[in-house]
């Protein structure tokens, strides 16, 4: 055991070694590591159980958010502010560690390796835009009920209404739907993005409370074969060349993981685990 100081400063894996039973220290800890799981639910929901991301994000989104924020305050009032520092660290590093990330996955994309802006799927996917379990991901993309109707509502019309229409010349009146599909797509890809950091800062706060941050190499491992083994589960890989590009991006984001939290929280760890 340690002080009831630095009691708080353990990541999971120092509690279980030295046997802590403290619900001080679990209590909290879990409903963040609650949280951090509950934040990519809905992309696996989506591709595995066809339950649409239009319907589960705006639930579990916000609830994973609110879950990190009340453990946090529910530590502080046991003294402990420490799991709030952490999940500070863990935000900063997170958007630069996804941010890495990104810049992998455009070197991909120009290069023909990976063959979709994920965060624009996202973005897509939330706003029902994407058929739950298809689209882009798995090449075999199903238009909405709403985008089928449109369609078919284009397909069926007669031809004198688009002679009609050619008649109108300069009477012309503008598509409202033309004029607002730029505004449309732009809320969406940053809707996208934005689901995309937040899941990339629960990663990390993943990793700070499974690990710590002296342990900074296993960033790494744990964002290859833990966080992007998961992402295969959900959404699969195109080809072998994207599988490999897709572990480095991911070993990648671990590394810078590692190292911005080490810089901030490595120096205030315990010295044994």
């Amino acid at each position: 055991m340690v002080d009831s100081v630095r009691i708080y400063e353990l990541s999971f894996l120092d509690a279980f070694l030295q046997r802590e039973k403290s619900l001080k220290f679990w209590l909290p800890h879990l409903l963040a590591l609650a949280g951090a799981v509950l934040a990519p639910l809905p992309l696996v929901l989506d591709m595995k159980v066809h339950v649409g991301m239009s319907a589960t994000v705006p639930v579990l989104w916000p609830l994973s958010i609110l879950l990190v924020i009340g453990s946090a305050i529910l530590a502080a009032k046991s003294g402990n502010r420490h799991l709030a520092k952490m999940a500070l660290v863990a935000a900063v590093a997170g958007y630069m560690a996804t941010a890495t990330y990104d810049a992998t996955r455009i070197m991909g994309m120009s290069a023909g390796v990976t063959p979709m802006d994920e965060a624009v799927d996202f973005g897509l996917r939330i706003t029902g835009q994407t058929a739950p379990g298809h689209g882009p991901t798995h090449g075999n993309e199903q238009p909405t009920p709403e985008a089928r109707s449109g369609d078919d509502h284009r397909q069926t019309a007669r031809p004198d209404e688009h002679a009609g229409d050619a008649h109108q010349g300069d009477v012309h009146q503008p598509d409202v739907h033309q004029e607002a599909a730029p505004a449309r797509q732009g809320s969406t890809v940053a809707l996208g993005y934005a689901w995309h950091y937040s899941n990339g800062m629960m990663f990390s706060l993943g990793y700070l409370l499974l690990f710590g941050a002296r342990r900074w190499p296993w960033a790494i491992p744990y964002m290859v074969f833990v966080i992007y083994s998961g992402m295969i589960f959900a959404v699969g890989v195109h080809s072998m060349a994207n599988f490999i590009w897709e572990a480095v991006g991911h070993a990648a984001f671990g590394l810078t993981l590692g190292l911005v939290t080490w810089a901030f929280l490595g120096g205030n760890e315990p010295a044994h685990a």
